[in-house]
């Protein structure tokens, strides 16, 4: 993945607005070798990407959003906690991110991407409490805050527990740790709850929230029939627990539609965020024309790179 090395741009101090990134993703680059920079504040990178690939940036702000699951039964190893802040250095972001956990010891994924179980379904008071614990100790280990993601609602067993706001707002309390609200994956767990999305919501610390993730969900019926019979297949395995239904919504990661933009308003009328988060990878004209929705809905002025210098109290 090329991107260009011609622009340099740096953090700078600013209250007064919330900032707008996307994924650094081949899309992503296809903007930027158009000179479109201007389009975001900052990439968003993990560690799935390898150093290589966020040494690349390295012209550009970054935000680091991490890949390791906090709901096993062991605290987290030195190297484990060391890589993460090997990568926290590297990108110099100002805070990093991590998914709450699962409501299981240890995952995988398929090969669809979508995270499996490797291992029983905890009891909630075990998963709440490997959570926690592992979550305050990432957060002692590495030089930046620490803000916990809230998950979608997808039907296997690693996603039972974890998508209920009760809890997610618990670890949040008991944690210190701020909050990454992903409004596609609050659509998704609100709708399979039975729950409005907006009732879903305000049940979250919202006064600790630091970012939020955008992207567009589907419904069942919309997905190609592969992802439906993966959807359905998984579903399975915990009919005792969800009703999954051909309007069901499921995570997607499609481009963003009026409903998102809608909510997202919403959110920011009640809460101020640090940053918004595009998360769409696949096509660059959609993602031009969804990074420009976010800039008017934003009221962004375009050329602007701004991060808070504070982040201390995050």
């Amino acid at each position: 993945m090329q991107f260009p090395d011609t622009h340099t741009a740096t953090w700078q101090a600013s209250d007064s607005r919330t900032l707008l990134g996307t994924n650094g993703t081949e899309a992503m680059a296809v903007l930027l070798a158009e000179n479109k920079s201007d389009l975001v504040d900052y990439l968003k990178v993990g560690p799935f990407m390898g150093h290589q690939a966020i040494a690349a940036l390295s012209a550009f702000p970054m935000l680091l959003h991490l890949d390791d699951a906090l709901s096993s039964h062991q605290p987290l190893a030195d190297e484990q906690l060391k890589r993460v802040e090997s990568y926290v250095v590297e990108s110099a972001t100002p805070w990093t991110s991590a998914h709450i956990g699962f409501g299981v010891a240890e995952v995988s994924l398929d090969s669809a991407l979508i995270t499996q179980p490797s291992s029983a379904l905890l009891d909630r008071s075990v998963a709440l409490s490997n959570i926690s614990r592992n979550a305050r100790q990432m957060q002692g280990a590495i030089t930046v805050p620490l803000l916990l993601e809230n998950l979608p609602l997808f039907p296997n067993h690693a996603h039972l527990h974890i998508c209920e706001p009760d809890l997610i707002s618990t670890v949040i309390s008991q944690t210190g740790c701020g909050l990454l609200l992903d409004v596609a994956h609050a659509r998704v767990s609100a709708d399979i709850l039975g729950l409005s999305v907006k009732e879903y919501v305000l049940c979250l610390p919202i006064d600790q929230l630091v970012e939020i993730h955008i992207s567009g969900p589907r419904r069942l019926e919309e997905l190609d029939e592969t992802r439906r019979e993966t959807v359905m297949r998984n579903a399975q395995s915990i009919s005792g627990y969800v009703d999954i239904r051909s309007d069901s919504l499921v995570d997607a990661h499609e481009p963003i539609r009026h409903e998102d933009l809608d909510l997202l308003a919403w959110v920011l009328d009640i809460a101020r965020p640090r940053a918004v988060s595009l998360e769409y990878y696949k096509d660059a004209r959609l993602l031009e024309a969804q990074l420009g929705s976010l800039n008017e809905l934003l009221e962004r002025d375009r050329g602007q790179m701004v991060l808070p210098e504070e982040t201390a109290g995050l």
